[in-house]
């Protein structure tokens, strides 16, 4: 980590940069923030929309990887216009590029945006988390992920106590690294599975809801955007977190397509929320699942401070809480955790708030803003040249991805509302106790 690295601009000027981390740990956390939950999820939505799920998920993650491309892009031209942001961390920079491209309403709206997904998706992570212990200790402990969940919120807490991304980048590589392994054992048992059981041969769209939810698992799949300026903004070299997202998105593909594929195969209709707690009793698949469930663990272990992170940025700037270590962060956090500590009690069938959120904010955050916000901060660009500029063909592109990212996320949700549960499976309400996810 060097501490002054000299960079060119795309004016043809230098500017020094504070320390930061580099490329390759950029791609790191791409992955590591979005891989886990996804992975484990996405045959569930294959199953939603038999075979049409995979050119679901590589239509979600091309249009993720132009936004999250021209995202980028949004910030160096604000670092290009504002010399203020070229030096030290800015809390709040995905608020930030809505500010300077629609106004300070758009701001306030991104922030707002912004919180309630990555508020949801940790909270998505904790239970997943919780449901992994409740596997792993069902033969000597037997708690249920009820009662794991506050749990789960206790070992957390010191975590989540960092500052910023640059504050933990090593967890982006344990985050990314675990997946990886986990993923290939999660393959290589999925192989043995077809190999002992053979292929389900039922496959079928159930109906249209269930096809229209499939965009939602797939959207947040690939919706990291939320986070992508925090992990800019502590870039050595903040002009190559474009490429990031693009080396990010196809490492994605490569662990998700060969998951999604052969757990649909496997399981077919009945592939479970998580796809892991598909596998029946075995000796040998045995030995690989609980390897597996221990490489998710670490993962979301490492993933659940990358994600909630931009959130306490953002929240900590506006109650002007010190950038310092101090009690006031303390105490925000604790009091944080506890609102997510609730909400996974209320909401313990995670796959319920992960296809709410993966249609709704997701989409908005991953999907709709990054193309409106590049157009706008050209258009207000006063030095026009080709750095920051957008042909006709771009233009279509840009309205093509926010009409079918609109499409897809009023979809999405008209399916996960109808067939929505609220607090039927809460862990407070008499009888819910007893439940798992599956």
């Amino acid at each position: 980590m060097d501490s002054n690295v000299i960079i060119e601009k795309s004016d043809g000027k230098k500017q020094q940069h504070r320390g930061g981390f580099s490329l390759i740990t950029a791609i790191f956390f791409i992955i590591g923030e979005l891989a886990g939950g996804g992975l484990l999820t996405l045959p569930h939505a294959i199953s939603l929309a038999s075979w049409f799920g995979i050119p679901i998920i590589f239509f979600a993650a091309i249009c993720a990887t132009i936004s999250g491309f021209y995202l980028a892009k949004s910030w160096m031209i604000l670092e290009d216009r504002y010399p203020e942001f070229r030096q030290g961390l800015t809390r709040k920079p995905f608020a930030t590029i809505g500010s300077y491209a629609y106004g300070p309403y758009m701001g306030a709206f991104v922030s707002i945006l912004m919180n309630v997904t990555n508020t949801c998706a940790t909270t998505v992570f904790m239970l997943f988390t919780s449901d992994l212990l409740s596997q792993l200790t069902r033969s000597f402990i037997g708690y249920n992920i009820c009662q794991w969940i506050p749990i789960t919120s206790v070992l957390f807490l010191v975590p989540i106590l960092f500052g910023s991304p640059i504050d933990f980048w090593p967890i982006a590589y344990m985050a990314t690294l675990s997946t990886t392994i986990g993923s290939i054992l999660l393959i290589i048992s999925l192989a043995i599975q077809v190999q002992r059981h053979g292929f389900i041969h039922e496959y079928r769209i159930q109906n249209f809801e269930s096809f229209a939810s499939c965009f939602g698992i797939a959207f947040y799949a690939f919706g990291g955007a939320a986070a992508f300026p925090s992990f800019q903004n502590d870039m050595r070299d903040k002009n190559q977190f474009s490429k990031a997202v693009i080396f990010g998105f196809i490492g994605l593909l490569t662990l998700y397509i060969p998951v999604a594929s052969f757990g649909y195969a496997a399981f077919g209709m009945n592939a479970a929320t998580n796809i892991l707690n598909n596998f029946e009793s075995d000796n040998l698949l045995n030995i690989f699942i609980i390897i597996v469930r221990c490489c998710f663990l670490v993962h979301f272990s490492a993933v659940i401070p990358i994600t909630i992170n931009p959130v306490f940025l953002d929240l900590e700037e506006l109650i002007r809480i010190p950038k310092e270590f101090t009690w006031k962060r303390l105490l925000f956090r604790t009091l944080m955790l506890l609102l997510m500590t609730f909400l996974g009690a209320t909401f313990p069938n995670f796959g319920q708030i992960l296809e709410l959120i993966g249609g709704t904010t997701l989409t908005i955050m991953s999907f709709i803003l990054p193309p409106m916000f590049y157009m706008k901060l050209c258009d207000n660009y006063e030095e026009k040249n080709d750095v920051y500029n957008y042909s006709l063909w771009l233009k279509i592109v840009f309205i093509l991805l926010i009409i079918t990212g609109t499409s897809g996320g009023i979809a999405s949700t008209y399916g996960t509302l109808s067939r929505w549960e609220p607090l039927q499976s809460a862990c407070y309400i008499a009888g819910s106790q007893n439940r798992t996810n599956n």
